[in-house]
């Protein structure tokens, strides 16, 4: 079955560029476009897509509004967002939000389609690069929060934690730290377990609060 995909941004060409480079895959369908929040909210409740492919910068409902809405909404679909800000405070705003994942539109196509099935099967995409944005917009933490994550974590699920908010794959951690892939994810399942955190995105919010990163 098909990827149903929403694709919601104001601008034509970065929209029909996005929906040239998604109809690539045989395996994504894009079932609606919109040029704003509003009409992009409208038709997430209409067509409840698998994924909704948002920019942040958008008249009338902005990006960060418009997640919230689909996230309560439309729970069932997944929200990748694909803006040109690289801006800090607008990824924590996105992540707070509720997106699974946020890529810049520097990315090649390729990346946004993977990202795309990553998403819909349920994980999370954030770039290393934004990782390290994200990190400095977090760069005010609390000396109590970095040590109070001691006790919480083992030597090992901090390690598996910190690598995971630099942006690095399940397979780069194991790599990195010589561990398989299925301890990688015992790991991670442990450190969701703990802080309650469950997407890849929040994992590494969670992690640059607590100064781990």
């Amino acid at each position: 079955m098909k990827i149903r995909v929403l694709v919601v941004d104001d601008f034509p060409l970065a929209r029909d560029g996005l929906i040239a480079s998604l109809e690539v895959d045989p395996d994504i369908e894009v079932v609606g476009e919109a040029a704003d929040g509003q009409e992009g909210l409208e038709l997430a409740r209409e067509l409840r897509p698998d994924v909704a492919v948002v920019d942040m910068h958008m008249p009338g409902l902005g990006g960060g509004v418009l997640l919230s809405r689909i996230r309560k909404e439309v729970p069932e679909t997944r929200v990748l967002v694909v803006t040109a800000s690289e801006n800090g405070q607008m990824l924590l705003e996105a992540v707070s939000a509720g997106a699974a994942g946020y890529l810049t539109k520097r990315v090649s196509g390729r990346e946004i389609r993977h990202a795309v099935v990553t998403v819909h099967g349920g994980g999370s995409v954030i770039t290393p690069e934004l990782a390290r944005h994200l990190t400095r917009a977090y760069s005010r933490v609390s000396e109590g929060k970095a040590v109070s994550v001691r006790p919480l974590l083992t030597d090992r699920e901090q390690e598996v934690l910190r690598l995971l908010a630099q942006g690095r794959t399940d397979r780069e951690i194991g790599e990195l730290i010589y561990l398989s892939m299925r301890t990688v994810q015992n790991s991670l399942t442990r450190i969701r377990e703990k802080t309650g955190m469950r997407r890849r995105a929040e994992l590494a919010r969670w992690a640059v609060e607590h100064a781990m990163v």
